[in-house]
């Protein structure tokens, strides 16, 4: 059997759906599936061991150098890479108008995609043949996933199992040299990603530092301090300030090296952001932090992952984000949760051996 999944961006949203290659493999074990992807996040996608092929395109300059002839002939070796494959089904898991048209152009028997009411952009539904309307409140990855279930009629529950990525020798000997380190030990190891996209999702720093402490006297671990940004960099040199006996900061890493040191940890602490998802990839489990944004649609599914979720003072209800994520000047549903609120809510869900 022959796969096309086309989910162009973004990070968080790619990772979201890997669980779809899960589902196809253990389905179809010798399926091979390729995956269309924009350039940016090209080599995440062909990181992953069951993608045969990640067919990236560019779209930012698709949009400012449409006149360009170089570009012009880009496009057209991105056309016949697309339909150098006649797909026994193709999955358009971005529902806008960018992935509908990469979806008309493909070839494929059967094309698959979401329903009026569900898809993000409604001229989506003329690429598909074959479209489900998919239920918004149950959890993201499991939205993907239950769109190519149904199209097999398959009402099992769907099964989201780790795997790592394909790493580099350098990047493998850059995991050797990351573990070794003299601060990790032999302690359980606790990777913390501090930061996320919007300020309004992300916890004081003071009250994150005094969260670990209460983990690290309890379980006596150590800390992987991971960073993404300038910002969040910052905040990482703060808290290993603060815990310099038992932590590293872990410069930038690419997210196939990043996702195999997850592996590795004993446990995540997130905020709603792309590391979480990341993990969500792994066998490792997670405790997350929510403010705006719902744990049931975002974090990872499954009794190994743990999320607590802050209140809002202002009474607003929301099923998958609040409206005022990015414009509330307080972000109290996030910044008003105390340090022993997480840590007791950490005792009754995380179990370690």
């Amino acid at each position: 059997m022959q796969f096309l999944i086309v989910k162009t961006s973004s990070l968080g949203d790619i990772i979201q759906a890997f669980g779809v290659l899960t589902y196809l493999h253990r389905k179809f074990p010798a399926a091979s599936i390729d995956w269309v992807v924009d350039e940016r996040f090209a080599s995440i996608v062909a990181a992953h061991p069951l993608v045969r092929r990640a067919i990236s395109f560019d779209i930012k300059q698709f949009k400012r150098r449409f006149r360009d002839q170089t570009f012009r002939h880009g496009i057209c070796r991105f056309v016949r890479a697309l339909r150098d494959q006649k797909y026994d089904a193709v999955f358009d898991l971005q529902g806008n108008c960018k992935s509908g048209a990469i979806t008309f152009l493909s070839r494929g028997r059967e094309k698959v995609g979401f329903g009026r009411k569900s898809v993000r952009e409604w001229p989506n539904i003329m690429a598909t043949r074959t479209r489900f309307e998919i239920p918004r409140r149950v959890n993201i990855r499991l939205q993907y996933t239950t769109l190519i279930q149904k199209f097999y009629n398959d009402s099992s529950p769907a099964v989201m199992e780790g795997v790592r990525f394909k790493m580099s020798l350098e990047e493998q000997y850059q995991l050797k040299v990351l573990l070794s380190s003299s601060e990790l030990g032999n302690k359980c190891r606790v990777m913390v990603c501090p930061g996320s996209k919007w300020i309004n999702k992300q916890l004081p720093l003071e009250t994150l530092a005094d969260f670990m402490k209460k983990i690290e006297v309890a379980l006596h671990c150590s800390f992987l301090l991971v960073w993404g940004g300038e910002e969040e960099k910052q905040m990482c040199h703060s808290l290993w300030q603060r815990f310099s006996h038992c932590s590293v900061v872990v410069d930038r890493l690419e997210v196939p090296l990043w996702q195999n040191l997850m592996c590795e940890a004993d446990l995540v602490i997130a905020m709603d952001s792309s590391a979480l998802h990341l993990c969500g990839t792994t066998s490792t489990p997670s405790f997350s932090i929510f403010g705006p944004t719902s744990p049931e649609i975002f974090k990872p599914p499954g009794t190994a992952h743990a999320a607590y979720l802050g209140c809002c003072p202002y009474n607003k209800s929301f099923d998958k984000q609040c409206p005022l994520l990015r414009s509330c000047s307080t972000g109290a549903c996030i910044r008003d949760i105390s340090a022993d609120q997480l840590f007791h809510h950490f005792l009754q869900t995380i179990k370690f051996n």
